[in-house]
């Protein structure tokens, strides 16, 4: 399971104590730790940035979302990353991507990388896809990883004039209320303060969360798909994607063991996977 940093230890060491004489104060402080994702340094991102990006400037609401394009020619690939993450953690996959005759592009999510740092949380992130999938064209496939991965399917749920010819769903996030109970066992909250948070994040998004859910899209879905998910993932159990893989039809599924929610993306078996997922696009 996933820690806090020390700063976040004390937020919620915090938390707990304001809970015995202000109740409401301690969960608006809860959420907004729940809704504003700790930023990975950036350095790292530039460092493996593959030569040749364009960057995008995606608009979504009152902001402008950084993107990074590769290639002018071929069908288009999107690829999302997770929660807390940026769009470094996808770019292994852009050369590979390209040398298979596709145009790549990446979105840093709203709060997320070189995106401006605000609140957000699992329906804006799926707003701030349906705005980049326009602005981009017609997309033949998505790549997305956890969070993101249940980012697209709401996406594709609510506006499935947008769906991909084909999707890759890597370590999948089952839906909202699965985000909500990681944050809480990370956070070590009692049962009546994942109630008031629930409560304060379903007035939040004005619905409950239990229907912002990957499944119902999942089912619906009659498109080339795969999802991957490692057995030792200690984020997101990976009965969560063997069970997605298996509502989506014809989709196929593939285990992977000791590489963890993230180091997934590393590992030249996933990569091959996706590869055979995508065969040259002008291949029939």
């Amino acid at each position: 399971m996933a820690e806090l940093s020390p700063v976040l230890k004390l937020v919620a060491a915090s938390a707990a104590a304001l809970d015995a004489f202000a109740p409401t104060i301690a969960t608006e402080l809860m959420l907004r730790h729940f809704t504003r994702p700790r930023r990975k340094p950036r350095g790292d991102y530039f460092q493996s940035m593959p030569a040749g990006a364009v960057r995008l400037a995606i608009a979504h609401e009152d902001i402008e979302l950084v993107g990074w394009e590769w290639g002018s020619v071929g069908p288009k690939v999107l690829l999302v990353h997770g929660w807390e993450d940026n769009s470094g953690s996808m770019l292994g996959f852009v050369t590979p991507l390209l040398s298979l005759g596709y145009r790549v592009a990446v979105v840093d999510m709203p709060g997320h990388g070189l995106s401006p740092m605000r609140g957000t949380h699992l329906v804006d992130a799926s707003i701030a896809l349906a705005a980049t999938v326009r602005e981009l064209g017609p997309i033949e496939s998505i790549i997305a990883h956890s969070f993101g991965a249940a980012a697209v399917c709401r996406m594709v749920a609510e506006q499935p004039q947008l769906m991909p010819r084909r999707m890759a769903l890597i370590s999948p996030m089952q839906n909202f209320a699965q985000h909500l109970s990681i944050f809480a066992d990370i956070a070590r909250l009692s049962k009546s303060r994942v109630d008031r948070l629930r409560d304060r994040v379903e007035r939040m998004i004005d619905g409950p969360v239990d229907a912002v859910c990957s499944m119902p899209a999942i089912r619906s879905l009659d498109l080339p798909g795969l999802v991957i998910h490692d057995l030792h993932d200690p984020v997101i159990a990976h009965s969560v994607g063997a069970r997605l893989a298996e509502e989506w039809r014809g989709a196929r599924f593939v285990s992977t063991a000791n590489l963890g929610h993230r180091r997934i993306l590393r590992c030249p078996r996933v990569l091959e996977e996706l590869m055979r997922h995508h065969r040259a696009p002008n291949s029939g």
